[in-house]
């Protein structure tokens, strides 16, 4: 035994040290095999040659046997045929020794141990398996990590090419939409232009907020899912809320004949961000109205359910929505099979949805086919009174009006557009505002005129050819820290302001641009 353990150690010390092809090679688990067939012979000869008629000697040997038996299962269990190889030349010689000794005690301990036989024989094939499968789960364990590893890169890269893909997308339908209804809102005020022409120029226009809204829709959609969506929350009357929506939402309502009542009534203050609530309220509104029945209603309610929550209802008379079809109405671009004349893209109640979330609130619907739809928002607040120092100035956006300051008239402003179309409109836009202006195709035409003359501002887009706007306001930022400077861009993802921002602008203007929004931001940095 002292030699066949001489000889598996050096076996063990010529496998560590063969290179991985040669380990890869069969004679090795033979020479493993033939090397526990023997280990289990001389086991089982210990009976023979430490033989003795002594029952407590005999038992002694027994124990010794069986308990070395026993614990090889586990050592030896990564294959069936090395536990097989091992146990029966140990066990059966072990019996044999017993049954040529024909006493009584030998002849139960014989018994006793054909039982251990089939008993170890059927546990290490139990074991083998056991063994067998944790190593194949395993594996499967380690092949499914790298795959979810390989499929979160993938993830990442497909999440990163689709911002990419969406920040292109807006840059580039934004700088078209920003010509066709820049000059539409110029035509507008024509007042050369015949009725019809006058149909026509709004018909254009409709379109082109349309498409401008499908846009944004999808961009809100990308930011929201990214994370990247910012929220403001704040103390909101929601009467001027309402009020907003009222006027915004009207034309639609009249135009497709719904009657649409606001009511009021308790005065209610939210926790919410403006602009988001609007966008969700108007959302809910604008599908009451179009999925609603020929000279139907819609009905906007606020309701207490709880002492610090506030919940708006709208609740219309159309058609239903089957109830197979409502656990599909907040998934995004589903439709539900809507009426295709019914202008849409099916990611209006997702946005609006998750906006609500964002907001700590909840969005849910109850519907009933046939007898049409309630929609409701519920937002953290409370019932308050109306008083000067809580109310908001919400109201609806005030005329456009050349500035009354003469003064304004002697200030010039550099505009930088690579665009003609661009360039043009805005040139248009500041000479019906009473502004004068200077016109640079890039930056650093912009930069030498920057250095000839005394402007008052500088509007100029972030991407142009030669030198573009952040590197136009790096080279100003060098010698003039003062002169306003005003990004005009249609890229409108958060990187982009952050862009501006460290490039030395003042503020960022979206593409398309429209005249009040241009006023007002003039007249805060002039």
């Amino acid at each position: 035994m002292f030699a066949l353990f001489l000889l598996r150690a050096w076996d063990t010390v010529a496998f560590n040290h063969a290179s991985n092809e040669e380990q890869q090679k069969d004679y090795w688990g033979k020479r493993f095999l033939l090397g526990s067939t023997f280990a289990g012979f001389w086991w089982g000869m210990l009976a023979w040659l430490g033989y003795t008629s002594s029952n407590e000697f005999q038992t002694l040997i027994v124990v010794c046997i069986v308990g070395v038996a026993g614990g090889s299962l586990a050592t030896l269990s990564y294959r069936w045929e090395t536990i097989t190889l091992f146990l029966l030349p140990a066990l059966i010689t072990l019996e044999i020794s017993l049954l040529v000794e024909t006493t009584s005690y030998s002849y139960i301990v014989a018994t006793l141990l054909a039982v251990f036989i089939l008993y170890s024989l059927s546990t290490s094939w139990r074991v083998y398996k056991n063994s067998n499968q944790n190593i194949r789960l395993r594996i499967l364990a380690d092949i499914n990590e790298e795959a979810l590893k390989a499929a979160k890169e993938d993830a990442e890269q497909a999440n990163e090419a689709k911002s990419t893909f969406l920040s292109n997308m807006s840059h580039e339908l934004r700088t078209p939409l920003n010509a066709i209804l820049g000059f539409t809102q110029l035509l507008k005020h024509d007042l050369s232009l015949s009725l019809k022409q006058q149909e026509n120029i709004r018909e254009i226009d409709s379109a082109g907020q349309h498409l401008l809204e499908l846009v944004n829709q999808i961009l809100d959609l990308a930011r929201i899912e990214e994370g990247n969506l910012q929220i403001s929350i704040e103390t909101i009357r929601l009467e001027n809320v309402l009020n907003e929506c009222k006027s915004l939402i009207r034309p639609l309502a009249d135009e497709q004949q719904i009657h649409i009542d606001f009511i009021n009534d308790p005065a209610c203050y939210v926790m919410a961000d403006h602009t988001r609530l609007k966008q969700v309220i108007l959302n809910l509104l604008s599908n009451a109205i179009k999925y609603n029945r020929a000279n139907g209603s819609v009905t906007v309610r606020c309701l207490l359910p709880s002492d610090n929550r506030v919940r708006i209802e709208v609740e219309d008379t159309g058609y239903g929505i089957p109830t197979n079809m409502v656990a599909n109405l907040f998934h995004p671009f589903d439709r539900l099979g809507a009426d295709s004349r019914v202008e849409g893209t099916g990611i209006g109640l997702s946005i609006s949805k998750k906006l609500t979330e964002l907001m700590n609130g909840t969005l849910s619907v109850q519907s009933e086919p046939g007898h049409g739809s309630t929609f409701w928002i519920e937002l953290n607040g409370s019932p308050g009174s109306v008083n000067s120092e809580t109310s908001e100035s919400l109201g609806a956006s005030s005329d456009i009006t050349v500035p009354r300051d003469a003064a304004a008239g002697l200030q010039k402003i550099l505009i930088v557009e690579d665009n003609p179309s661009n360039l043009k409109l805005i040139s248009n836009q500041l000479s019906s505002l009473g502004y004068r202006a200077d016109l640079a195709s890039n930056g650093k035409e912009a930069l030498n005129m920057h250095n000839e003359y005394d402007y008052a501002l500088i509007l100029t887009d972030c991407n142009m050819p030669i030198m573009d706007g952040y590197e136009l306001a790096r080279e100003i930022r060098k010698s003039n820290a003062d002169i306003p400077i005003v990004a005009l861009t249609a890229d409108a993802f958060p990187e982009s302001e952050k862009q501006c921002n460290e490039a030395g602008m003042n503020a960022r203007i979206i593409k398309p641009v429209g005249l009040q929004k241009l006023k007002d931001s003039l007249e805060k940095w002039l």
